[in-house]
């Protein structure tokens, strides 16, 4: 398998996580009702992969880790005790942010082992390949990042100018 199938995905992914905080610059909002909706979706999947898949079926996660990394069993373990702990750390207003942080670098972590199983059949289910596998996680990374930090709020200069631009228009 050729690096860039790990290298493109990565890059992408590093991207996006870095195009969020550039876009807030350090300043987000909650939208409300919404934002918490968008919790419970990210936070389920986490919390179900946590407990059923990294905790119930150790081996069957750990033979999607790919060759060369020490220790899968202990990877699949640990990995579940982040899952688990930024599911519940979503709902935690002081830890909110660092779980929706840690949650994000996580996907970036794990894509060498998404990227091993893309198009292969693991425990009888078809893996979905490599830019199914990339556009499923840089969507699940967005939303995660909305539910942790909330929309990035725009400048006090953006809003100027926006204002301005729609008193002339009138």
């Amino acid at each position: 398998m050729s690096w860039l199938n790990y290298a493109i995905p990565i890059l992408l992914l590093v991207l996006i996580i870095v195009a969020f905080f550039l876009l807030g610059r350090g300043s987000f909002r909650s939208f409300g009702v919404a934002q918490i909706l968008i919790r419970v979706v990210v936070a389920l999947p986490l919390l179900g992969s946590g407990i059923f898949l990294h905790f119930f079926r150790v081996h069957t996660t750990a033979s999607i880790i790919p060759p060369g990394f020490p220790a899968p069993v202990f990877l699949v373990l640990l990995t579940g005790v982040f899952e688990i702990a930024g599911a519940v750390g979503l709902f935690i207003a002081s830890f909110r942010r660092a779980a929706a942080f840690w949650i994000a670098v996580m996907m970036v972590a794990i894509i060498p082992a998404n990227v091993f199983v893309a198009g292969k059949v693991v425990d009888g289910i078809a893996m979905p390949g490599i830019a199914v596998r990339t556009a499923m996680q840089i969507v699940y990374v967005v939303l995660v990042l909305l539910a942790g930090y909330g929309v990035p709020r725009r400048s006090q200069v953006a809003d100027d100018v926006a204002a301005k631009s729609v008193g002339e228009d009138v």
